[in-house]
């Protein structure tokens, strides 16, 4: 069938269609460009031109310590000026200080989350805070967990670039990069912190951070200079097990001996140490001793399982 002629004469119909179409799309534009200026949204969305919101309390407010005023003040500031360079930092700081008193792992999340969000945003827009910005940024980003190690450690790198330097800075790095295996830079840090702080617990760390590199006698040394500074048990336990592991292993035994038998009096309730002094003795080939420290182990924790294991070998 032939269809009539006006069928294709769809040029023109489009013509006719665009000849309506354009001026109305004209004013529509004209009147929304109009409200945009009328309005300033470029000004509250990009900063440019914008009459910043002075910090007012704020600083007052967080000299005080009062983070819930400071983020109430800072949120007053934010609806009249949702970009304030100082308003956003704030926030974020008093967010942060309030996560880590926070003991609610929800509440907690969700204050970390407003650290991140607020200090991500003031410095878009160029917080006058900006090495702190970035190192309260890399602690909250270090406290979301492992799965935000790589942001904590440019966060805070990029705080020491801006020449924010705080005591912990280089350990915070550290142990990050020790959370994702990588040792070797991980000691860098460390040993950069150490010059400003020899901490037991630095020491303790850079003890461990040798152990996992299988560098035993470097290992060693730091775990000794630990027992020689700290006046913590726990942090002396934790290297006296290191030792005599390093010990035992290297077949030192009576050194290895020695180490357990020290925190078996530090901690009358350690079932590990008992343990661990059995396998020693076994390995002196004195089973009588051995089975008498896995008893003891038994008799402070039942449940142990290596204790288990040793007092009630398998029936064959």
């Amino acid at each position: 069938m032939i269809l009539h002629y006006d069928h294709y004469r769809t040029g023109q119909r489009k013509r006719g269609a665009r000849t309506i179409l354009i001026p109305v799309i004209s004013v529509v534009l004209v009147i929304a460009i109009v409200l945009v200026l009328a309005l300033h949204v470029p000004s509250r969305l990009f900063g440019g031109g914008a009459v910043r919101q002075a910090p007012g309390r704020l600083p007052d407010l967080w000299k005080a310590g009062q983070y819930e005023a400071v983020i109430a003040a800072a949120d007053s500031i934010l609806r009249e000026d949702p970009l304030s360079p100082a308003a956003l930092t704030y926030r974020g700081f008093a967010s942060f200080y309030r996560a880590v008193t926070e003991s609610a792992g929800e509440e907690r999340s969700a204050l970390l989350d407003q650290t991140i969000l607020s200090l991500r945003r003031a410095r878009l827009v160029a917080t006058p805070f900006g090495g702190e910005a970035d190192y309260v940024l890399g602690k909250a980003y270090f406290l979301k967990g492992k799965y935000y190690y790589d942001l904590a450690i440019s966060s805070m790198e990029s705080s020491l670039a801006k020449g924010y330097e705080q005591k912990d800075s280089n350990q915070y790095i550290g142990v990050a990069y020790a959370q994702l295996g990588e040792y070797e830079k991980a000691l860098g840090y460390f040993l950069t912190a150490l010059k400003a702080d020899t901490s037991d617990m630095l020491l303790l760390t850079i003890g461990l951070t040798y152990y996992q590199m299988k560098r035993s006698n470097d290992a060693v040394d730091y775990f000794l200079r630990t027992l020689n500074k700290t006046q913590d048990k726990g942090i002396e336990e934790q290297a006296r097990f290191k030792l005599a592991e390093i010990y035992s292993d290297r077949g030192d035994l009576f050194k290895a001996e020695e180490q357990l038998l020290d925190i078996a009096k530090i901690d009358t309730h350690s079932a590990e140490a008992h343990y661990q002094l059995g396998e020693v003795y076994a390995k002196m080939n004195d089973p009588v001793r051995a089975r008498a420290e896995w008893r003891n182990a038994l008799i402070i924790d039942p449940s142990h399982y290596g204790a288990k294991l040793r007092y009630y070998p398998a029936k064959r």
